[in-house]
Order: C-alpha cells, then structure tokens, then sequence
C-alpha cells in the first residue's frame, strides 16, 4: 500500500468510527446540500454563485456566497432569499450607475461618478469564519442584550438635507431593507441618495425608471403594505417612537421594549416587522415573553430569525385566530392553542438529530412538561427535518411537520 493511499484509507477509517460513534449515541452529523436543489435560491446569478456544499448546523444552512463585490456568510434560508433579492437590486443599480447618460447627469449636477467603494469588498481568505449559525443558542439558553444597546441608522444632518428620504424612496422601489446591513448595497444606496438629494429630479427621476417591485420584501402578508408604507414614509427615529408606542400598548415592560428597540443587531425595519406581527395578534397573552427573547439577541442572523418567525405567527394567527398565548421552554417562546395544546412554527432550514440539537430539543421538552402541558405538541418548520429528528422528537412526545408555509 502507497503512503497516500494508507493515507486515505486512515482518515476513512476514523470518519467511519466517528460516525458509528455519533450514530451509537443517538446522533447523526448535520447533512450537507447542493445549492442548486435548495426551494428558492438560485445557485447562481450575474453578479454571484453559491458554493457547494452548502453547510448545516442541526438548525440553519450556512451558506457561502461569493460575489463581485466579495465573499459572505449568510446563515439560513430567509436571510440567503433576502441577499439575492438585493444582488438582484445590485444589478439593476450598477447598470443604472454605470451608464453614461446617468453620469452625465451627475455631470450636470456637478456631482461625480457613483462607484463602489473598493475598500469595502472582502479579502479573499478572510471572509468565510462561522460554521455555527446563532440560532442553536436561541434555545436553552437566556441572553442579555444590554450590551447592544445603540443608535439609530439615519443620520441627523443626512435626514435634514433629504438624503435618508430618498434612500427610503429607492429601497422601497428596489424591494429591498432602507437599512440593509449588506455592504456593497447599503454603499451603493447611500451613494446613490446622496446624489438624488443634491442633483434633484434628473438624478431622482433616473433612479426611480430602473425596475423595481414597488414595495419592500416582507413575509406576513396581513402587515405587507402597513410595513412598506411606515419604511418608507418614517425615519428610523420615527419608526423607534412609533414602535416604542405599540411595545407599550401591549403590555412590553419599557426595558425590554428599549433594549429591542436599541439592539442593533435588528434594522428599524426589523423591529417594525416584529412590532407590526405582534400587534395583530391582540389576542394574544403574553406577547412581552417574545419580546424580551428578541431583545436579548447578539447575532443579526439570529434577529433575522426572531423577526421571520414573528412574521410566520402574525401571519399564520391572523388566518386561523388559533393562538392564545406565549410561553417559553427552553429559553424560547412558543405559543399555547385553543385546544390546550402547544404550537411552535419556527422557521428552521435543517432540523438534524446532532448532539447539540438534541439537547436543545430536550431542555424544551423537559420544561414543557415541568410545566404542566400535557396536550399535543407540535412543531411546524418551514424547512425540512431528517427522518431521525423526527423519530427522537415523536419519542419525546412531539410532533414535527416539516415544510411549512
């Protein structure tokens, strides 16, 4: 045997005893993806690609993306859907910025070409550092995020010479978060603002005949146009007032409405889409319970996931009236039905039976029943979850639907 080849056959042979190792306890290693079979996301486009494989945690897929701008991490289904709705944006807007009546305009103006700013596109090599998304530690665990308390995104001069307006007008144009936390986006708007609120309505009028979709992105249909509308039309100050008002209205203890509102790893649009959810879901208990679990995050990937499942729960209650109220197990807060039951509609990629997931699922489980519910519990994902997560959690006393819309 050639030293490459035992080699090779060494490292096979310590996969295959890791592996019985995990399969011996009850686990099994988070299941890897082809970007291209992913429901929803395109593999590829004019300005990026996806590499394969695409990754899991027992929770999230983790994507890389690799871009013209630069490589990113991007954590979860949702959030990969989001990116390519703005690098789609980003195509429209470089072939807006790249033309020559466009910069003639500028010209006119007296305002220079709109280029990307170079200094902000990823090294090589230094992009791709979380193989964990930060939805694992959502659950049995109960954070603090007091630290993340900050400011606002406008800027107060900016918001006085209009700029922050126009941005607001494009992003709702583009379909696409005003406070985008995506680099190359967020500079090419700010850009291109600060151009309309100085060239006026040539520039204006140039930015608003690329296509658009005419209204910004949000997954619960009952808020849609209400959170468009309030992106659009409010500065993030006012959007904080408006937000800091309905907290209050429903109940949310002014700390933890304040630690929400200031925690940046949300956008203001976030927040109103959390805000604008709960607030159609009046009958519902205890809504201060998701509230305090939002507030307490310290990733954007997991604010992402705290504000799409707000959204799935506004939504799925405004069809069905069924929810009655929060309670939390296991760090997390899940709903309580009308038939006495326990509900949680979670938007999770991959549910994977892994020992960390397991735990997790256990610390949720045990609590549930400390507690007292003793009628059917389920969980409903929005992606897809392994024959075994399903197995274990049916031998735990819950149900788990998977692709959920």
């Amino acid at each position: 045997m050639t030293r490459r080849s035992f080699t090779l056959a060494a490292a096979a042979a310590i996969a295959l005893a890791g592996a019985t190792a995990a399969h011996a306890q009850g686990f099994e290693r988070a299941p890897t993806f082809d970007a291209g079979r992913v429901p929803g996301v395109r593999a590829s486009g004019p300005n990026y690609v996806i590499s394969n494989p695409v990754t899991s945690d027992g929770f999230m897929r983790i994507y890389t993306l690799r871009t013209s701008y630069g490589d990113f991490t991007v954590i979860g289904d949702a959030l990969m859907r989001t990116r390519l709705v703005e690098l789609n944006a980003l195509v429209e807007l470089d072939k807006l910025t790249d033309s020559e009546s466009f910069n003639k305009a500028l010209a006119d103006a007296g305002i220079a070409p709109i280029k990307y700013a170079g200094d902000l596109i990823t090294k090589p090599g230094e992009t791709i550092s979380n193989t964990f998304s930060g939805i694992g530690s959502l659950f049995g665990q109960v954070g603090s995020g007091m630290n993340n308390m900050g400011k606002t995104q406008d800027d107060t001069m900016q918001s006085l010479l209009g700029v922050t307006k126009k941005r607001r007008e494009l992003a709702a144009h583009l379909g696409v978060d005003p406070y985008t936390d995506f680099p190359p986006l967020a500079t090419k708007m700010t850009q291109l603002s600060q151009a309309a609120a100085s060239g006026g309505l040539v520039v204006t009028g140039a930015m608003m005949a690329i296509p658009g979709v005419g209204g910004i992105v949000v997954a619960n249909v009952a808020t849609t146009a209400k959170v468009t509308g309030l992106a659009r039309d409010l500065t993030a100050a006012q959007l904080m007032d408006l937000n800091r008002k309905k907290l209050g209205e429903m109940g949310v203890s002014p700390e933890i409405g304040e630690t929400l509102l200031t925690n940046t790893n949300f956008t203001p649009l976030d927040v109103t889409a959390i805000v604008a959810s709960l607030e159609i879901m009046s009958s519902v208990q205890n809504r201060g319970e998701f509230v305090a679990r939002a507030a307490s995050v310290h990733r954007h990937d997991a604010a992402y996931f705290m504000r799409k499942h707000a959204e799935l729960l506004g939504d799925y209650h405004s069809r069905t009236g069924a929810l009655t109220g929060f309670v939390t197990f296991g760090g997390y807060p899940f709903n309580t039905t009308r038939t006495g039951g326990v509900l949680g509609i979670l938007p999770i990629d991959a549910l994977s039976w892994t020992e960390n997931t397991a735990r997790s699922m256990r610390d949720i489980v045990n609590q549930s029943r400390n507690a007292g519910f003793a009628g059917k519990a389920e969980m409903r994902i929005t992606g897809t979850a392994t024959a075994l997560a399903k197995q274990q959690m049916q031998g735990l006393g819950w149900t788990v639907t998977d692709n959920y819309k």
